[in-house]
Parts: structure tokens; C-alpha cells; sequence
């Protein structure tokens, strides 16, 4: 178990070495590789040349297998030829008996010569054409052999360098924005989910030296992962607890009399919205100014119930020792002119009774300080406003309270533009609040982001207003859900809508017969003549004969002729026909459900940039940062 801890805590420590680096980051778009290709040449192998042999070679190799019987056959024909030539000289062998034994002997041996030459030619030429051939056939296999070797290698230096780049490739690319907007708004998600996106977003920030500011209205705790990172790394951390806190932080301690009235006006009006409401913010500003000018000191929730108790004439200043003697004085002088109309003594009431519980959590904490709200937001560093109320109106008037005091601070700002101010659980407040902490905010040069569980209502009105980026989290509800999914659009795709199958089958029978005849005539004639004549002599005498002859022919010819035939065919033919048809069509670009269920630190991100809208799909979950193949660049178009 010892060992398990330390490993944990040394995965820890190197997840916030990863995350505190100044690179703005929103979270982390997940890529896949591209997957690898085929090499151009796999399909294309070297081709072998072709060295034919030359015919003549073709022609001596098999003569050169015969080449002993031809000369066996030399030599048979030498032979022969002697024997003819010497019955040819048997009439003069008495005269010159060795001549003819002579001359067989000359032409056999010169058949033998001629043989032996014919052999020795042949052969020779032979050679020759063989070591030409397979000189130029072995060259060529040498060729072809060195090609296929280098196509191989190629070929496998291709799908090596492939399946490195798959193995390499980045996996996950940090989501930036291609705008600087001045405020951000993330809708949906769970405190899991705002609790990632808050350390993933808040600790590039610091690690660049800018300061963040959380306003956490959500009960939950979202800030305190940044909070123990930023410690770990050596920031600057402030956490206060409201109510519990409130002495310390000391949130009207540096207000003048006018701004403490606007703040807590501006708070009773935006919980009490009503018909009237706008007098009766005016009617508060002028009560608290009132009390707020004839009290000394820094103004605490104390000294403003105790004063608006003397407006109302139930202040007993025997038993409560809040006010001195000098401000009683002073406000006891103002009664008359404040009134006692049934309004006014209602109005009076109503302030004094949401004021009351913040006065008696005053007076339980130990610390006091008179350094003020101001103090509080630091130029470097993670500063942390929680509210933890029993009560839920207790708890929405301290958060009303703690957003308007930070909006009179915004008032007063100085721009610097390394601030971020995150208010968790924005929806509690009203949408014109949140509009004038916009404006102010782009105006002091502060990063503002609203985190709103719900998309209903006034918040639908957030979603892209000029100069914002909107994130979209995990939206449960199927109305919010369908909203944010109109609000992310539509496009046109291709979708399959019909499949066809025609099966058909063709039979046809024929029978065809056919009768028919033919008849002739046809007659000749010929002539033929014929004469000779001869005379012979002899020792008795001569003679001498002649004589001619002729003839006719006549020839008459008659024929007839009938034919005739049936015919039966028959033919069956099988035919089938595929169809598939797609149809254009409309639709979410991001279905409602997927929306209802992304993972609780996922989200989708629309940014309206000068390349037009963007639509990028990401996740902070920080520990993303411990897998393999993280960039620490965004990913490039």
C-alpha cells in the first residue's frame, strides 16, 4: 500500500509539472491517425526482360546433337562416291591397276576431311552463338535481380516508415482559441466536469504569471483542485467561505457610503424583481446612503442593521453598543427627514432583514480586517469566494451580494489583461447582471467565464453573443439539449434512403416450319467433225489414204425437287437488378442525446472566428496529460 502511494503521488507531481506550462490550453481534441498507406509501387514488381535465343542457335544446337551422325554419314557417302568412281575406271584398271584402288582411297579420305571440317565449323559457331546468349541472359537475370531487390526494399522502407508514423503520431492536441473573446461561456456539465475544466483552463494561466479570480456560487467545491495544484507549484492562494469568512474578507470594508448603497441595492433588486422594481432600488440607494454617510469607520453589516433600526425607531442604544453616541446623533437627525410612510418603513424592514444574517455571521468570526474586498483579487495568484448559506434565501443573498461587489470592483479596475475571473453557477444570477459584468469586464480587460448548469430561460439569450465562445458540456435535460444543439446548427449530408432488388425471369417457346420445291428443264446440242489423211512408200511401191467424219448429239435434261422443315426453340433467360439511392438531407450536425451524453468532462466548443464557425470537440479532463502522445501544440488546420 506504502508503495501504491508513491507511485500515486509521483503520477501527481508529474501531471502538475504538465499542466502549470504558460500555453493556453481549454482541454484536449483527441486526433486519429491517419491510417497507413500502401506503397505506390506494391502493385507495380519489376518486370523480367526477356532474352530470346537467336534462331541460327536454335537451329546448331540441334544439329549439334547430331553432329557424330552426320559425320558417320560423311563418310558413308564418301564411300559410295569411291565405289562408283571405280567401276567407273574398271576399263582402264588393266592398264593402271593401282589407280582405281588409288582414287577410292583419295575420296574417302577426302570425305573423311571434309566431315571432319563440316564438324569442327559447326561447332565452333555453335560456341560462339551459346556464350553470346548466356552472356546476355545471365546480365539480364543480373538486372532483374538487383531491381526486384531494390523494389523490396522500397516497398518495406515505406510501410517501416508508415507504421512508425502511426506508432507516432500525436493522439491528443490541446484545444486553443483562435480568437482572444472577452468572456467564455460553458453551459451543462457536473461539478466533476467544472472542477477539470477549471483546473485544466486556471493552471496555464498561473504558470504564466496571470491571476484568476473564482466566484464559486455552486456549494460544491469546484475550485479546490486548482487550489491544492497552485499551492503544490508555489502559487498564491486565497480561499474564503461566506458567510463564515466575512469579517476577514471584509467585502464593503473599502466602500464609500455611495458604492455600498449601489451594491446592496443592486443586490435586493436583483431577488426582488417585481413590478416596481426600479423604484424601490432607488428608495434602497437613497436609505443605505443615508446610513452609510453618519457612520465612522469602515462600514460593516453591523453598523448598517443598527443604523437602519434607528430609521425605524427600535434601535435600543442602552443594551447594543454597535453604534457610538456620535452616529446615533447623526442618524437620529435624519429620521424625520427619511419618513415613516408604510413604503418607506417596509423597505427599511426588508433591509434590515436580509442584512441581519450577515451582521450576526460578522460578529461570530474571529478575524476582523479592514483591508477590504479589494485586497482579495491579487495580480498573481488563485483567490477563491465560496458561499456555504444553511438557508437558501440567506445563501442567494450573499451570492447576490458578492457578485455585485466584485462588479463595483470591475468598475474601478485598471485594464491589465492577465485577469480571469470564473463565476461558477452564473444562472443564479439574472441576465442583466450578468450583461453589466460583461461589459464591465471587457472594459477593465478581464477574461470573464460564466459556468451555467442550465440552458433555460434568460440564459438561452448567452448563448453566441458578439465577441464570446461558447463550450457546451453534458445538458441532462432534453429541451436544454435540444437548444444547444439548434444553437450548434445543421448541415447537409448524404444519407442512404432506399435499397432496390428487382428479380425477373424470362421464358420463351417458338415452333417455326417451312415447305418449299423446285423444278428444271434444260436441253443441249453438239456437233463434232473429224477428217485425216496419209501416204507411205516402200520397195514394192506406194500407197496414200484419206478420210473425214462427223456427229450429232442431243441431250435433254428434266429434274424436281421438294423440301421442306419444322422448327421448335425455346430460351430462358435470369435477370437481377441492385439499386441504392441516397437522399440530401438536414440535420444536426450533433444529435440532442449526444449532447445528453457526453462524459462529464467532455464538451463541444463553437467559436465564430475570422475563418469562419468553428466546431471542435474536446475534453479537459487533466489527467489526459499522463497519456502517451500528448501534444503540447495545437493541432494545425
Amino acid at each position: 500500500m506504502q508503495g501504491q502511494n508513491v507511485v500515486l503521488a509521483g503520477r501527481t507531481t508529474e501531471m502538475w509539472e504538465r499542466l502549470f506550462q504558460p500555453v493556453e490550453r481549454w482541454g484536449w481534441e483527441f486526433v486519429k491517425p491517419v491510417p497507413a498507406t500502401v506503397s505506390p509501387e506494391a502493385n507495380n514488381p519489376p518486370i523480367a526482360e526477356q532474352v530470346y535465343a537467336p534462331r541460327d542457335y536454335q537451329l546448331r544446337e540441334k544439329r549439334s546433337k547430331r553432329a557424330w551422325i552426320g559425320l558417320i554419314g560423311y563418310l558413308v557417302l564418301a564411300f559410295v562416291v569411291a565405289v562408283m568412281v571405280a567401276g567407273m575406271a574398271e576399263s582402264v584398271a588393266k592398264q593402271v591397276p593401282m589407280a582405281v584402288e588409288l582414287s577410292g582411297d583419295i575420296i574417302l579420305g577426302l570425305g573423311v576431311v571434309l566431315a571432319i571440317w563440316n564438324l569442327v565449323r559447326t561447332r565452333r559457331r555453335f560456341s560462339v552463338m551459346k556464350r553470346d546468349y548466356t552472356a546476355r541472359y545471365n546480365t539480364a537475370v543480373e538486372r532483374y535481380n538487383q531491381a526486384y531487390t531494390s523494389w523490396q526494399q522500397r516497398v518495406a522502407e515505406h510501410d517501416r516508415r508508415e507504421a512508425q508514423r502511426v506508432a507516432e503520431a500525436m493522439r491528443w492536441y490541446p484545444v486553443q482559441l483562435t480568437t482572444r473573446p472577452a468572456r467564455v461561456d460553458v453551459f451543462g456539465g457536473t461539478e466533476d466536469g467544472w472542477a477539470s475544466l477549471i483546473v485544466t483552463i486556471g493552471s496555464p494561466l498561473l504558470a504564466a504569471g496571470s491571476s484568476v479570480f473564482l466566484l464559486d456560487f455552486t456549494d460544491l467545491a469546484v475550485g479546490d483542485n486548482l487550489a491544492v495544484a497552485a499551492a503544490a507549484k508555489g502559487h498564491g492562494v486565497a480561499v474564503q467561505e461566506l458567510p463564515r469568512d466575512l469579517a476577514e474578507l471584509g467585502i464593503i470594508a473599502d466602500l464609500d457610503a455611495t458604492e455600498l448603497a449601489e451594491v446592496v441595492a443592486e443586490t435586493m433588486h436583483t431577488m426582488n424583481r417585481t413590478q416596481f422594481g426600479a423604484d424601490l432600488r432607488g428608495l434602497h440607494t437613497d436609505l443605505l446612503t443615508a446610513v452609510g454617510e453618519r457612520l465612522s469607520g469602515p462600514p460593516t453589516f453591523a453598523k448598517l442593521v443598527a443604523g437602519l433600526q434607528v430609521f425605524r425607531r427600535v434601535y435600543d442604544a442602552a443594551s447594543d453598543e454597535t453604534l457610538s453616541a456620535e452616529e446615533v446623533r447623526k442618524l437620529n437627525s435624519y429620521v424625520d427627514t427619511v419618513g415613516s410612510t408604510d413604503q418607506t418603513q417596509n423597505e427599511l424592514q426588508a433591509l434590515e432583514g436580509e442584512l441581519r444574517g450577515l451582521a450576526r455571521a460578522e460578529r461570530s468570526s474571529e478575524k476582523q480586517t479592514t483591508a477590504g474586498f479589494r485586497a482579495l483579487w491579487p495580480v498573481r495568484g488563485f483567490s477563491v469566494v465560496a458561499t456555504r448559506a444553511r438557508t437558501g434565501r440567506h445563501r442567494r443573498f450573499v451570492e447576490h451580494l458578492v457578485f455585485h461587489r466584485t462588479l463595483q470592483e470591475l468598475h474601478t479596475r485598471e485594464a491589465t489583461g492577465r485577469e480571469t475571473l470564473i463565476i461558477a453557477g452564473a444562472d443564479q444570477i439574472g441576465l442583466e447582471s450578468l450583461e453589466a459584468m460583461a461589459r464591465q469586464a471587457r472594459r477593465a480587460g478581464v477574461r470573464l467565464v460564466y459556468l451555467v448548469q442550465h440552458l433555460r430561460d434568460d440564459m438561452q439569450k448567452l448563448l453566441g453573443a458578439a465577441g464570446t465562445v461558447t463550450l457546451l458540456m453534458q445538458i441532462g435535460n432534453g429541451d436544454e439539449a435540444a437548444n444547444a444543439a439548434e444553437f450548434i446548427g445543421r448541415g447537409y449530408k448524404f444519407e442512404l434512403s432506399q435499397l432496390t432488388l428487382q428479380v425477373g425471369r424470362t421464358l420463351t417457346h417458338g415452333t417455326s416450319s417451312s415447305e418449299g420445291g423446285s423444278a428444271g428443264f434444260q436441253q443441249s446440242r453438239g456437233y463434232t467433225y473429224g477428217g485425216s489423211s496419209g501416204s507411205s512408200t516402200g520397195p514394192n511401191g506406194g500407197s496414200s489414204n484419206s478420210g473425214s467424219s462427223w456427229s450429232t448429239t442431243n441431250t435433254t435434261t428434266q429434274s424436281r425437287e421438294r423440301n421442306w422443315s419444322n422448327t421448335v426453340s425455346e430460351s430462358e433467360a435470369d435477370s437481377q437488378n441492385r439499386g441504392m439511392t441516397a437522399a440530401r438531407v438536414y440535420e444536426f450536425e450533433i444529435e440532442p442525446t449526444a449532447l445528453q451524453g457526453l462524459a462529464p468532462t467532455a464538451f463541444v466548443m463553437v467559436e465564430n472566428g475570422l475563418s469562419g464557425r468553428r466546431v471542435v470537440t474536446g475534453d479537459c479532463n487533466p489527467g489526459t496529460v499522463l497519456l502517451d502522445r500528448v501534444a503540447e501544440r495545437p493541432r494545425l488546420g
